[in-house]
């Protein structure tokens, strides 16, 4: 009989035991969690507020409060956030940061989880930019968006003149001489009014043709200690696109183009190479039709296209307190939850399904080869990526750049100038 007591009393304990195991399982699952989320650009803020109350919808115990700045102040905030370790849960993140966010322990390593994800839903070749240390380290960013650079083209430009559009086999050497030959003095007052191409001396006009030359690493060696921009064959991609500035004057210079950040738009210009974006602006902006091409090979190119290349990102900080429920929110916001019509015309979804839809591939709007956007993706370079501090030695590059094709400075003088000065810059991440 007492044994027969003991028993049951041991079942009843047992049970208790369950119970309140079961309780505390139900308990965690309808926690309530609250997540801070963050952008850069607050129009389209509602959007991103839609998508966080549909999650918030197939995921009751979790909500995203969104909370939003312009670019130029977003890193401020977040790094006085980063330093007071109170950054919001999720957060967009630029591929030029990922690294200096990782060194300074700012940000989750989330290698282990992208492994486990099917690589077959997404394009792996827009990871590398966001590993850290290197473009073969482990992955502190995901995707959302990818752009690629790729050149542009005013086909009534070229229908005018009788010459045939470019293509993806052009060498440096055709689209040389058809800027020139694309270059006119319509007025008859000694100055060209419309030029062949246009050189700005922006990231997304220059680094495309150092990587298609034979720099594989491009303007930063892959160690990122030495700036390839002043001798071999990075030295030639640069005094390339100087030359079609102040020799053939085949571009406009940046005082002619008085700061307009988007000229193409003008009709005034032939050719130009931009970021896939740009398909969104000059779709609004331009009123002749326009087409794209990959950016010309140089005469060192090993043979392929290496397309300069960048994801639109998200991070998890380094001290979020739901780092299982930033990841939900981070995959739902990177993948089939995220709805086309919120990432502009020339980014390419990450969630390959989108990317290779027909709605996203829009067959009935310019450019009539967009496709050409979503197969640029799989040709960005290995070790394209971006060195730490990438803020700081851009701006170094292209303010300088901007000097010789204002004619202000001798080609290889600035250049070597440049290149200490940009050494000087990567000496302090090492």
């Amino acid at each position: 009989m007492k044994r027969l007591v003991f028993i049951l009393v041991l079942l009843a304990l047992s049970a208790g035991v369950l119970f309140a195991a079961g309780q505390q399982d139900k308990a965690a699952m309808t926690e309530q969690i609250e997540l801070r989320y963050m952008m850069w650009d607050p129009q389209i803020i509602e959007k991103e507020q839609a998508l966080a109350d549909k999650f918030h919808q197939e995921n009751p115990n979790i909500s995203v409060t969104i909370e939003s700045a312009a670019f130029s102040q977003f890193w401020e905030k977040m790094q006085a956030m980063a330093a007071a370790k109170n950054m919001p849960d999720v957060f967009w993140m630029s591929s030029g940061y990922v690294k200096d966010y990782a060194r300074l322990g700012a940000i989750l390593n989330i290698d282990d989880r992208v492994a486990a994800l099917d690589q077959d839903k997404y394009f792996p070749s827009a990871f590398g930019v966001l590993r850290a240390p290197t473009f073969a380290g482990d992955m502190y960013a995901f995707p959302w968006a990818v752009v690629t650079c790729i050149s542009y083209y005013n086909k009534r430009i070229f229908d005018e003149a009788g010459v045939a559009y470019p293509n993806n086999d052009w060498s440096w050497a055709q689209l040389r001489s058809t800027a020139k030959k694309l270059s006119v003095d319509s007025d008859g007052d000694g100055a060209y009014d419309q030029w062949g191409y246009w050189v700005k001396g922006r990231y997304t006009h220059m680094y495309p043709f150092v990587y298609n030359n034979g720099v594989p690493a491009g303007p930063i060696s892959a160690d990122f200690e030495n700036f390839q921009g002043a001798s071999g064959k990075g030295r030639d991609a640069f005094k390339l696109l100087a030359d079609m500035v102040v020799v053939d004057k085949s571009s406009p210079t940046p005082a002619q183009t008085k700061g307009v950040s988007t000229f193409f738009t003008t009709g005034k210009i032939a050719m130009c190479t931009e970021g896939s974006w740009r398909i969104d602006t000059y779709r609004k902006g331009l009123d002749d039709p326009f087409g794209i091409f990959l950016t010309p090979k140089g005469p060192d190119s090993p043979g392929q296209h290496v397309v300069y290349g960048w994801a639109d990102a998200m991070s998890i900080s380094a001290f979020t307190k739901h780092p299982d429920a930033a990841w939900d929110w981070m995959m739902y916001m990177s993948g089939s939850g995220r709805p086309i019509d919120s990432i502009l015309g020339g980014k390419v979804p990450i969630w390959k399904a989108n990317a290779t839809s027909d709605v996203w591939l829009e067959k009935d709007r310019l450019p009539e080869n967009k496709k050409l956007v979503l197969d640029s993706v799989a040709l960005i370079g290995e070790q394209v990526t971006m060195a730490p501090l990438y803020d700081e030695w851009n701006a170094a590059v292209q303010s300088d750049f901007e000097k010789i094709i204002l004619g202000e400075g001798d080609f290889d003088q600035v250049m070597i100038e440049l290149k200490a000065k940009v050494e000087r810059i990567l000496a302090r991440a090492q």
